[in-house]
């Protein structure tokens, strides 16, 4: 009796348990789950089946949840430099200045330079050089020209929205940048 659940047990293990090697497929118990079907995106064709949609166009004036729609466009720049408060404004403790320094370094100094001076590692290879934000026409900027600056973009500057997610964390950044203000002038 052992040696027939011996048996028994090694061909369980023999059939189910050894890889098949190298060019063969597996033995698949539960059909797939190593291949899967996939729908994707541009398969979608209107004119065999309308109402297979791999992608859905979300109905009208629908927001996802949490979402705060940017208030101002593009050519919007005076406006929301008049409008637009920084919430931090004037707080310059190690919590604040810490989280702005570490979006800071993270996606605003390769071009402007660890100390904001417009010459950070790819501002060389760039068309136009990046301006510096201690010196110049930045220092005359308001708090919520920046922050729009940082939101939607700049000139070649693109938007940092979906990098610095959060609009306190961009807010830190403008009280980083007028911090470095402060030390270099």
């Amino acid at each position: 009796m052992k040696v027939v659940r011996g048996l028994l047990f090694l061909t369980v293990i023999y059939t189910f348990g050894c890889g098949a090697g190298e060019n063969r497929t597996n033995v698949e118990l539960i059909q797939d789950m190593m291949d899967q079907i996939s729908v994707k995106a541009q398969d979608w064709n209107p004119n065999v089946d309308p109402d297979f949609q791999a992608m859905r166009v979300p109905p009208e004036n629908t927001v996802p949840r949490g979402f705060k729609p940017y208030p101002y466009t593009l050519g919007e720049v005076e406006k929301a430099s008049r409008e637009l408060r920084n919430p931090l404004s004037g707080q310059f403790g190690a919590e604040v200045l810490a989280r702005g320094k570490k979006h800071f370094e993270i996606n605003c100094a390769v071009c402007h330079g660890a100390d904001g001076a417009g010459k950070g590692p790819v501002a060389s290879k760039m068309a136009v050089p990046p301006p510096s934000l201690i010196e110049g026409k930045v220092l005359g900027y308001t708090e919520g020209r920046i922050f729009h600056a940082i939101t939607l973009g700049w000139g070649v500057m693109g938007s940092y929205s979906r990098q610095i997610r959060k609009e306190e964390d961009r807010w830190a950044v403008i009280n980083y940048i007028k911090n470095l203000q402060k030390k270099a002038n």
